[in-house]
């Protein structure tokens, strides 16, 4: 058996392909450096992928990455702007991860026909999240989990990031709440202890906001505070539905 990259792939990464189920061929939208296809096919989930970026410097990186691990046989690498390089039906699952939301929204806009033909997506939209939600349910998808990761910077101050990240497919469901919108579905979360401290941190940083917003009485101010009270009431909407206790998580490590 060959070398792993398991130690390479970054724990956002890492919980990504966690919630990809096996299939057959599945495309790497902004491939990066390959690692995540690399590891799908060690992990036996895909049997071939398609490495794909607007940019040749990802691709040949991702080219590299393959080479030394054994997994060029397994791959395509394509200069592809999202989806464009990809024949509908060619492949079952497509990745979009560690992009923002708009461009994922127009990914999956741009080619109807390929998205359609494809039986489910993972996403880990860096921004516009609950637009994200929105869109994949008003184009005949629906979330079937969700994960949520906290990965540290490496920083000695212990910063870092929250990953939210849902895998979807075909066939319609009622669209979600304002809140399972913004925050995703509590009966679906994999992590809810994580997504318990996400929603803290989210909350914390909305009150405080608020103090400050209460020194002013402008109009503007006055219409953030009530846009902010809405968040915070969607937040604790969220909160009342997660258990009370949720043991540590190793994503939360």
């Amino acid at each position: 058996m060959g070398k792993s990259i398991d130690n390479l792939l970054p724990k956002r990464l890492k919980a990504a392909a966690d919630l990809i189920p096996c299939c057959d061929t599945a495309c790497d939208i902004g491939c990066d450096h390959g690692y995540l296809s690399v590891y799908l096919l060690q992990h036996k989930k895909a049997r071939r992928m398609i490495a794909m970026d607007v940019n040749r410097g990802p691709l040949e990186r991702a080219k590299e990455s393959a080479a030394l691990y054994g997994m060029t046989a397994q791959m395509d690498f394509r200069l592809s702007d999202g989806l464009a390089q990809i024949v509908p039906g060619e492949a079952e699952f497509f990745i979009c991860a560690g992009m923002g939301g708009k461009l994922i929204i127009k990914i999956m806009s741009d080619y109807p026909k390929t998205t359609v033909s494809m039986r489910g997506a993972l996403l880990q939209p860096q921004s516009d999240i609950r637009a994200v939600r929105r869109f994949a349910y008003d184009s005949g998808w629906h979330i079937e989990r969700e994960d949520i990761i906290f990965e540290e910077d490496g920083g000695e101050r212990k910063t870092g990031k929250y990953y939210p990240m849902f895998l979807v497919s075909q066939g319609r469901e009622s669209i979600p709440s304002d809140e399972e919108l913004a925050y995703g579905a509590v009966s679906k979360q994999q992590s809810p202890g994580v997504l318990r401290a996400f929603l803290l941190y989210q909350l914390e940083v909305r009150e405080k906001a608020k103090l400050q917003l209460k020194k002013s009485e402008t109009p503007r101010a006055r219409e953030r505070q009530y846009k902010l009270e809405e968040e915070i009431r969607e937040i604790n909407t969220v909160l009342k539905k997660l258990p009370q206790r949720t043991e540590p998580s190793e994503r939360q490590m």
